[in-house]
């Protein structure tokens, strides 16, 4: 654990004074001198994924908002640590944001060592949230109902694989939750991603995949895939009838992953303001919304404060986590 790279406290009275300050400044939020060129939004991830497809769908109601492209610059590596250091190292004058969900701040410094303090960064706003679920093979005879599946884990024989996204992502927190809510062991299979645990469930190699439901999303609407539990609360749409644990009659969590924009330390907070305006405004686009939802996804324009609470919210988790020695980096 290294909280030496984690300034919780800092990290969160700055946030606070910044949305302070920014509501102090709404006469100034549309100050002509920003942007003055195009808005880089940094995602720490390969291209395709949720991370990336949120970053990328923003960029289009924001272009016209902000008067000034959007560029997205995808720098993956090290579950997210590589370009996030990356967007700590920017230029804190609005024009280079991170997109990323709370995890590369709270999660990721308190289980590797990483280029960068939580409070290397200041929060704007909430783009989307996504459910998790356990998903199965559609034609999976074990796995009819929810639960014959948690009765399966339940035996503790860890006879059932269940794979997920890497160690530290949001799916890994969401397997490690589920087992001590359900008081069970898996035979857990850590991915480079969910888009090969999905490839792999497909194939027959693992039995389930703790997924967020944008990854598996096409294939459940194929039907190769079924959806048996949703970490979280019961949502509709293409999970509408798809029980959680708290109908199971387990002690239920909520491994739902949000996405946000972070902005690096130090800059003003009439940028931040103009920034969350015209953010606010994307996340309330058509544009922005529809095909969000096609995903699976929820848009959801939250203020700084939220992002914040998230933030602290895994960091917390991770700690506890890393102290039973069961999040680990590999």
């Amino acid at each position: 654990m290294t909280d030496n790279n984690f300034n919780r406290r800092a990290f969160i009275q700055g946030g606070v004074a910044l949305a302070a300050s920014a509501a102090a400044w709404p006469g100034r939020a549309q100050g002509r001198a920003f942007p003055t060129k195009p808005l880089t939004l940094i995602v720490p991830f390969a291209p395709g994924g949720n991370v990336d497809i949120t970053a990328r769908t923003l960029g289009v109601p924001l272009t016209r908002h902000a008067g000034q492209s959007v560029i997205v610059d995808n720098r993956a590596g090290g579950g997210g640590a590589v370009g996030t250091g990356w967007a700590a190292r920017a230029e804190n004058d609005g024009h280079s944001l991170l997109v990323a969900t709370p995890g590369q701040l709270g999660t990721l410094p308190e289980m590797i060592k990483v280029p960068y303090r939580a409070d290397n960064f200041v929060p704007v706003a909430v783009l989307s949230r996504t459910p998790v679920v356990v998903v199965v093979r559609a034609n999976d005879a074990r796995f009819k109902t929810a639960g014959d599946f948690l009765q399966a884990i339940q035996a503790k024989s860890e006879n059932v694989t269940i794979g997920h996204a890497g160690p530290g992502s949001p799916n890994h927190l969401a397997l490690l939750q589920l087992e001590d809510a359900a008081k069970a062991r898996v035979n857990a299979v850590p991915y480079k991603g969910s888009g090969p645990a999905v490839v792999d469930l497909l194939g027959g190699q693992i039995d389930a995949v703790i997924d967020q439901v944008t990854s598996s999303a096409p294939h459940l609407k194929s039907g190769g895939l079924r959806a048996v539990l949703v970490l979280g609360p019961q949502v509709g749409g293409m999970l509408a009838g798809v029980p959680n644990l708290a109908q199971q009659g387990i002690p239920s969590f909520d491994a739902t992953t949000f996405v946000g924009v972070f902005a690096p330390r130090g800059i003003a907070p009439q940028t931040v303001a103009s920034l969350q305006g015209w953010i606010s405004k994307s996340v309330a686009e058509p544009e922005f919304s529809k095909p969000i939802r096609e995903l699976g996804s929820e848009p959801l324009a939250e203020s700084a404060a939220y992002l914040q609470r998230l933030v602290q919210e895994d960091a917390v988790l991770a700690t506890r986590l890393v102290k039973q020695g069961r999040l680990k980096a590999d």
